[in-house]
């Protein structure tokens, strides 16, 4: 069963009972009304996962607010297995959550935030010689691209969902340089298959590899493990080409 609030009362549930004031992307699970702050963003991408995880069928809602802005509304389906993505630069202003679901439709909704230099975020060391390095869910790899054609090689070691945040070379129009890619999905989508991936994603594939070629000069090449947290480890690893 699907709840749709007046837009008023949304807006009277935004930045209130705040659970942590100071979040650092840390994976946490809002209930309708709960609200998490981080006090400032880093000036780059940053990638968002959100996910309804109500077991009673109820669609949700997630407000959205950073710097002073008019909040943005996601919505948050319920009965899917693969996370929502939002990349964006909030370029180092704040980053409210609140979970503006209807009161009481027990609707809850798992968050995370990811991004070099995010407060917490230790990346371990990402060497370009195709070594593997094996990430759990949460965790995180950062190294120095060799100027020239490289391949980023992104490999579950299960059948479980795997879901990749990039971060680096150039940004775009709007400011952000992070592709989100899934594993083990339920489709092939992206650049080459013809098929449009789902919002935010980059790309998906059913299979449980997934290779990206780039040359981004000697620029920060950074990569999370964001699937969900029952996912078994996975591997990442970059070689020149």
């Amino acid at each position: 069963m699907s709840h749709t609030a007046p837009l008023e009362s949304l807006y009277l549930v935004i930045d209130h009972n705040t659970v942590n004031g100071n979040w650092d992307g840390s994976p946490t699970t809002l209930n309708p009304n709960d609200n998490v702050n981080l006090p400032q963003s880093t000036n780059g991408s940053l990638v968002l996962a959100y996910q309804n995880t109500s077991t009673s069928g109820n669609n949700g809602t997630l407000s959205v607010t950073s710097g002073g802005s008019a909040p943005q509304f996601l919505n948050a389906p319920a009965g899917l297995n693969q996370p929502n993505i939002l990349v964006n630069n909030w370029l180092g202003n704040n980053l409210s959550l609140t979970n503006v679901s209807l009161t009481g439709s027990k609707t809850p909704i798992w968050v995370a935030a990811v991004g070099p230099g995010l407060p917490g975020v230790t990346p371990v060391k990402l060497p370009t010689d195709g070594s593997l390095v094996t990430l759990t869910s949460g965790k995180c790899a950062q190294g120095i691209a060799i100027p020239r054609w490289m391949q980023l090689i992104l490999q579950a070691t299960s059948g479980d969902l795997t879901i990749f945040a990039v971060i680096g070379g150039p940004a775009d129009a709007t400011g952000n340089n992070a592709y989100v890619i899934a594993l083990n999905a339920v489709a092939n989508t992206g650049p080459g298959t013809g098929a449009t991936p789902p919002a935010g994603y980059y790309a998906t594939t059913t299979g449980n590899t997934y290779t990206f070629q780039f040359n981004w000069g000697s620029s920060s090449v950074f990569v999370s493990n964001e699937s969900p947290s029952t996912a078994a480890a996975s591997t990442v690893s970059i070689r020149a080409l």
